[in-house]
């Protein structure tokens, strides 16, 4: 394989790589990508986008406050693009920035389609001007004439002007070459590759924050229980002197009773809480009359478990509804009866601060007889809570390219990384390149017109071949002779000719060291000679 063939074949491979990753960048759903394309229409978003900007909108693992985000509107029948100002239930709240109100959906994860990456102005308006058809007849008009006045160009070029041949090739246009200009050649190649691809990357990259904000559903949970109890004389009622957790509270028999809630803090991840925890005693017809009885005194708990405890008045309880009925001269005969567990919570369960309250309540019933429970005989249910939170946790990005996964700060510096090498690289290739055709150029300015390009070593014998050390010594020759320069390309290097009267005259340029002697070769008689021992040119005639 030829170095040529092999800068050829690299190339392809930059190239199909740099657009299998523009691809997975910029494909729309369309094509079988993610990244979608959103024309803004309105002022909702001012100062930072326009009406008439191009939205490119891309999927996220996660998103948080201060992100713009863009999810559907059922009502309004179209797609949203606006800011997320708070984060609440599983559910996102958005407003515009140039908006005073709040939008009137709150959309979940599911239900946004993607956040932001970046907006190019005025795009959108371009795009809907080349979509109308007299605007897309225009543009293909101009195309077909710019493309048929150019070839109408190119074609006078042409016949004006003249070819030459010689018995040996064919003539082509060419411009010499050094034996390393190939390797120049992928440097620079690669290197602008590596420019566009780490470009990308680290655009993409940078267009993410270093972390992203995860919501985490059940990541801790409050969980309670209530109890009550009570010693009254044994009785046919209560055979064993104890009124327990579930039991029916009868008035005349049981003149307190004791109350109690058992709190326990859940979390699988490393936490440190604390927090007080207290009872309550609602009281309330029904109509909007309700009065609240305080129970015992708060307790603070530090770590995972607390417990309040109290003692309800329940003969208090039956002089509070007597006053009302008499004040009121209401015919309520059964009231609710709430005891609620105030639970007061901070801490961290993770990296996150924890501030949250826990609120259950036990659901009884007063009537004229007896204090019960609120629900169906034998349901223990309401007798505990457990309310379960989510939370937010941070954690870092990460850009994916293909199979490739890296976190945002690992793909920043490969992108870094990636655009300095891709620099040098570009400069390596592009200064070998310029030194080389700086030295072709020169050869070929100071051969001229008499430089003819043949595709191989002419069919020319010859027992006398004349190497030279310089090109200013050949050109000296073919102008003593009136003589054409054949070239052609050896390998890595190059070899220019010329032919006079069976005798040849070379100079070989890119082969590493270049003659510095006359010395004889097998089967040829070669001859070393400098621009200081050509015959010196006189006019005849």
């Amino acid at each position: 394989m030829t170095l040529r063939t092999a800068a050829r074949i690299a190339g392809f491979v930059v190239i199909f790589a740099a657009l299998a990753v523009a691809w997975a960048a910029l494909a729309p759903p369309q094509l079988g990508g993610s990244t979608r394309y959103v024309m803004l229409d309105g002022t909702s978003m001012e100062p930072s986008l326009h009406a008439g900007d191009l939205a490119v909108v891309r999927p996220r693992d996660s998103v948080e406050q201060g992100d713009v985000v863009l999810y559907h509107h059922a009502g309004l029948g179209v797609h949203v693009l606006h800011r997320i100002v708070a984060f609440g239930d599983g559910k996102y709240v958005l407003k515009g920035d140039n908006n005073d109100f709040l939008d009137d959906v709150q959309p979940t994860a599911d239900e946004i389609t993607g956040g932001l990456w970046f907006s190019v102005p005025r795009a959108g308006s371009a795009i809907v001007w080349a979509r109308e058809p007299l605007h897309a007849a225009l543009m293909v008009f101009t195309l077909a004439f710019l493309a048929l006045g150019g070839g109408a160009a190119v074609s006078r070029v042409r016949r004006q002007t003249p070819t030459r041949s010689i018995a040996a090739a064919a003539p082509r246009e060419h411009r010499p070459t050094s034996g390393w200009s190939g390797v120049a050649y992928v440097l620079l190649g690669v290197g602008l590759a590596g420019l566009a691809f780490f470009g990308l990357f680290a655009a993409l990259s940078y267009s993410r924050p270093s972390t992203r904000v995860q919501t985490v559903p059940d990541a801790y949970a409050h969980v309670g229980s209530f109890s009550y109890r009570s010693s009254v004389p044994v009785s046919d009622v209560y055979p064993d002197g104890l009124v327990d957790t579930g039991d029916s509270v009868f008035l005349q028999l049981v003149p307190a009773l004791d109350l109690a809630f058992d709190y326990r803090f859940e979390a699988p991840n490393a936490h440190d809480v604390r927090g007080v925890v207290g009872l309550t005693a609602v009281l309330s017809d029904g109509a909007g009359w309700t009065r609240r009885i305080p129970v015992g005194q708060q307790a603070e708990f530090d770590g995972t478990t607390g417990r309040a405890e109290g003692s309800l008045d329940i003969v208090g309880l039956d002089g509070i509804v007597d006053e009302l009925r008499a004040l009121t001269g209401s015919a309520t005969t059964t009231f609710s009866l709430a005891i609620v567990a105030d639970v007061k919570l901070g801490g961290r369960v993770g990296d996150e601060p924890v501030t949250r309250s826990f609120s259950p309540q036990l659901p009884l019933l007063l009537d004229t007889v007896s204090v019960h429970p609120n629900a169906s005989a034998g349901d223990t249910t309401i007798f505990s809570a457990r309310q379960a939170e989510t939370t937010t946790v941070r954690s870092p990005s990460s850009v994916s390219i293909g199979v490739a996964k890296l976190s945002v700060g690992d793909a920043r510096h490969v992108g870094l990384i990636g655009l300095v090498l891709a620099v040098l690289l570009s400069a390596v290739g592009g200064v070998a390149l310029l030194v080389s055709r700086s030295n072709e150029a020169r050869v070929s300015s100071l051969f001229g017109d008499r430089l003819i390009a043949i595709a191989g070593p002419p069919a020319i014998e010859s027992d006398h071949v004349t190497e030279l050390v310089d090109a200013e010594s050949l050109r000296q020759i073919a102008e003593q002779y009136n003589r054409v320069i054949l070239h052609w390309r050896e390998g890595r290097g190059h070899v220019y000719q010329v032919d006079e009267g069976g005798s040849l005259y070379r100079y070989r340029a890119g082969f590493g060291v270049e003659p510095e002697r006359a010395e004889r070769v097998e089967d040829e008689e070669t001859l070393v000679l400098s621009a200081a021992t050509l015959p010196t040119r006189a006019a005849t005639g």
